[in-house]
């Protein structure tokens, strides 16, 4: 089932500038304590031994099913009367349940999923006065039984007592039932469906018939394990798989599908469509079975006839169905890694949002991709079908919204996760009572799809890493989701265990040891019932890792990170002779550690630590071999953890001053600067000069600067990979034109003087004009490592500028717009390091580009042409 992810990034423009941003000069100095609050970090709390169910023969130490692992059995006969004019089913259900546990089964529970929508159901008691989601809006009489018999040993069905609780029915066999044994219970029984069913089941009214979708169809058997005995009401979605065949009666203009693979198309199908429908078993295209042509055509099924569709489907114990005059019906074939071919279907009204055109073919790349990642797909038959339901899955179906995105979830995103249900939780029959199982490591392989296929995720990790490092507490993902509070809801069961589960396979595990524990964990659990400590306990064996720490901080308790650089010391007060780095682990929650560390002669370093370096205590102290001054060190530098502090996270120098020589003017660090870079004459004889900047670890980011004489300056950001300009600047002595996305942007007087100064390939040049009042500070500041002078740069309009000189090498190691960040239309801090020669001039090949709210992204030079001239 969908629900609200939370808001997720819907702006093409901060998606992709969001990754253009940069940070790398800083830099090293002895003896900075970053971290100022105690740490109430515990490392006994944290790597205390997990304390697990000792195994036996159901169920292992190692989180698999032992060799005298048991469940029962349900299969079922259905028999279903559809009155499009009441909205009555009609219904017979026999039950065939065999007792496979150890002891005597004296009674059964059944669950009766319709009386929800009596008007005394707890669910109709708890929704509350204005309505919810999942609340009671329109109340019916339930599953009215009209027979209840039961027969043991082939005996001949009897009448039998029964009691009913809420949506429950305890039935009491006439002797019980022993292990081994088989009961037959057959149940005669209506319902009315709800025009609003809690949004799981409904009518949908639209101008080619209605859409009716049913779910609760039958009484279906209670699932009872050697955990809980028998689970009812602290139970959720817990399903007894099992042989399903179900023979559903409709008016013969209507189209029905859902769980189980139809069984007598010949039956039910007029030629042209029966001639389509079998092609698509064998085609890789989308084949139309129904088309909005066959939709008008009355010759097609006569009104006043009834047609019996028969489904049938292996290891479904329940199932959804819709039924319509409506639909549309588009088919394909899927292939499976195990030699078997499926078919994917989707039925949906003509009124449907455009998307669900190509949702037929994308169900078959995402089902294609589900099975290769992970098990094969296990049923015949895949069908979406569109309706009033937000969203929600059964066995081999899935039912969606016609027209809305909800939440802002594309038709694909809502498809993508209803698929995923089928691995969980139809596959691995988990009890949803757990919702980080179901909906949890669903989220999970939805996003591992996204990755895969390139398709829209339900949110953004970087956004869910936001919202997981605020400091506001949340109940612990293990939460009953019975007692989830709704605000909540999206989080817990979905959002904080996916993340949780990426982080693991990502930053913890390895993807490929991860990923060899994960498909054995369904493998060994497939159509089985696993708890949450089998989980814990498979993974920790198949991955051969200890993984307490994680579970406890994760899903355990509601634990927050916040991982801080202490202190950072040169040996022997010698960057040459490299730093000892010490680190810290302020809060609760354990993670391994992300180590940037930046020299100032351009070289990134990125060092991995596990999370056992938090075993003995708060704080951990290393060794790197730096050569030259380094100019940061940076924990989690892509910000793939959530960390509630990240002041703590970077070092880059002390902030401590020096007083400046007096004899010293800023026009001294100018030209000292100019000759260290190539000297004024070779600078000034550039005509005109370009250089581009590329994102340092995959090139896809483009800052391009170009001068041309006299006063021509261009900046350039682009996005490579798909040749798309993000921002323009073009400046001349008259004029400064901003293009964002190619739209034009009207700016004001100050906005053209920010540019005219952010464009200037050597900004130096013009300090000392008339347009420029230039000051040196009476003080050198500890800046990205080392000292440097700083020179404040003020136009004629009041943009102020400053800018930093390593005090050693004389090289320019920052420039910052001053004042507010928000208002920076390009960068609000340019950060270099990393300086060579290149034809005649020495320029810096590490360059940082920071803006306002955004990762700061470094960049590395990858072209420059200069030409000279008189």
């Amino acid at each position: 089932m969908m629900i609200p992810p939370g808001n997720k990034f819907t702006s093409m423009h901060r998606k992709f500038v969001s990754l253009l941003a940069g940070g790398i000069l800083i830099s090293a100095l002895n003896g900075i304590a970053q971290s100022k609050q105690d740490s109430i970090y515990n490392a006994m709390e944290a790597f205390a031994p997990m304390v697990y169910p000792q195994g036996n023969a159901t169920r292992t130490a190692s989180g698999k099913p032992g060799a005298a692992y048991w469940q029962n059995r349900a299969d079922y006969n259905v028999a279903v009367v559809l009155d499009t004019l009441t909205r009555n089913i009609q219904g017979k259900v026999t039950i065939t349940y065999t007792n496979n546990s150890p002891g005597p089964l004296p009674y059964v529970w059944l669950s009766v999923g319709q009386n929800r929508f009596r008007k005394d159901s707890r669910t109709a008691i708890l929704t509350p006065p204005k309505g919810s989601r999942f609340g009671v809006q329109e109340f019916t009489d339930g599953c009215r039984i009209h027979s209840l018999q039961t027969s043991i040993k082939d005996q001949p069905l009897k009448n039998t007592s029964y009691q009913v609780t809420d949506t429950y029915v305890k039935v009491q066999l006439p002797t019980p039932l022993a292990p081994g044994s088989k009961a037959v219970i057959a149940i005669e029984y209506d319902f009315t469906l709800p025009r609003n069913g809690s949004d799981f089941m409904g009518i949908l009214p639209t101008p080619h018939g209605t859409v009716f979708q049913f779910g609760s169809m039958f009484p279906r058997m209670s699932v009872f394990d050697n955990v809980q005995g028998w689970n009812v009401f602290a139970s959720g979605y817990y399903v007894e798989p099992g042989e399903l065949n179900i023979n559903f009666t409709a008016p013969a203009d209507l189209i029905v599908q859902g769980t189980g693979q139809l069984m007598n198309p010949k039956e039910v199908l007029p030629a042209d469509l029966l001639q389509r429908y079998e092609k698509a078993w064998k085609s890789d295209t989308v084949i139309n079975i129904r088309s909005a042509k066959d939709i008008n055509n009355t010759s097609l099924h006569p009104k006043g006839k009834d047609l019996t569709w028969h489904f049938h489907s292996a290891n479904a114990g329940d199932g959804l169905w819709a039924a319509s005059a409506a639909f549309l019906w588009d088919a394909v074939k899927v292939n499976l890694p195990d030699g078997r071919t499926a078919l994917a279907m989707a039925l949906y009204p003509p009124e449907s949002n455009p998307d669900w055109k190509t949702t037929t073919i994308s169900m078959k790349h995402i089902l294609e991709t589900y099975s290769n990642l992970w098990t094969p797909y296990p049923y015949n038959t895949s069908v979406n079908i569109a309706g009033s339901i937000t969203g929600v899955a059964g066995p081999g179906v899935s039912l969606l919204h016609y027209s809305a995105t909800s939440f802002g979830n594309t038709v694909w995103t809502k498809t993508n996760h209803e698929l995923g249900h089928t691995w969980f939780n139809m596959m691995v029959a988990v009890d949803s009572k757990n919702g980080w199982m179901c909906e949890g490591l669903n989220t999970f392989i939805n996003l591992i799809n996204c990755d895969t296929l390139h398709g829209e995720p339900s949110f953004m990790m970087s956004d869910a890493i936001g919202w997981l490092s605020g400091k506001k507490t949340m109940p612990p993902v293990h939460t009953p989701a019975a007692t989830v509070p709704p605000a909540s809801m999206a989080m817990l069961m979905y959002i904080k265990p996916a993340v949780a589960l990426c982080l693991l396979r990502n930053n913890v595990i390895g993807k490929e040891r991860f990923d060899d524990a994960f498909k054995m964990f369904i493998k060994d659990w497939s159509f089985k019932h696993p708890t949450p400590n089998d989980f814990f306990s498979a993974m920790e064996n198949g991955t051969g890792e200890d993984l307490s720490w994680f579970w406890r901080s994760w899903f355990l308790n509601d634990w927050k990170l916040d991982q801080a650089i202490k202190e950072v010391i040169y040996v022997d007060n010698d960057p040459s002779h490299g730093i000892d780095i010490t680190i810290e682990n302020k809060n609760k929650m354990v993670m391994p550690v992300t180590i940037e560390i930046r020299e100032f002669n351009g070289q990134l370093h990125t060092l991995q630590l596990p999370a056992q370096v938090w075993q003995l205590g708060d704080t951990h102290t290393f060794h790197y071999p730096s050569t030259t001054p380094v100019t940061a060190v940076i924990i989690d530098p892509k910000k793939s953890i959530p960390d509630i502090d990240r002041t703590n996270n970077a070092w880059k120098g002390t902030g401590a001053k020096l007083p400046a020589v007096k004899s010293i003017t800023a026009r001294t660090i100018i030209d000292r600067y100019l000759t260290a870079i190539g000297g004024k004459e070779r600078i000034t004889q550039v005509k005109q000069g370009s250089l581009t900047y590329a994102s340092f670890d995959s090139g896809e980011y483009l800052f391009t600067k170009k001068y041309k004489y006299p006063q021509q300056n261009n900046v350039t950001v682009t996005l490579n990979n798909i040749n798309l300009t993000l921002k323009s600047i073009v400046t001349t002595d008259t004029s400064v034109a901003y293009t964002q996305l190619s739209t034009p942007t009207a700016l004001t007087t100050q906005q053209k003087d920010q540019l005219r100064t952010a464009t200037e390939l050597f900004p130096e040049l013009l300090f000392f004009d008339d347009n420029h009042h230039t000051v040196l500070a009476d003080s050198l500041l500890h800046i990205d490592g080392m000292y440097a002078y700083v020179i404040t740069v003020t136009t004629l309009i009041g943009e102020k500028w400053n800018y930093y000189y390593d005090a050693h090498t004389g090289y320019k190691i920052q420039e910052e717009r001053k004042g507010n960040p928000e208002d920076s239309l390009l960068y609000s801090k340019l950060e270099f390091a990393g300086y060579r020669q290149q034809q005649g001039i020495t320029l810096p090949y590490t360059m940082v580009i920071s803006n306002f709210n955004e990762e700061d992204e470094v960049l590395s030079l990858n072209k420059i042409d200069f030409l000279a001239g008189k």
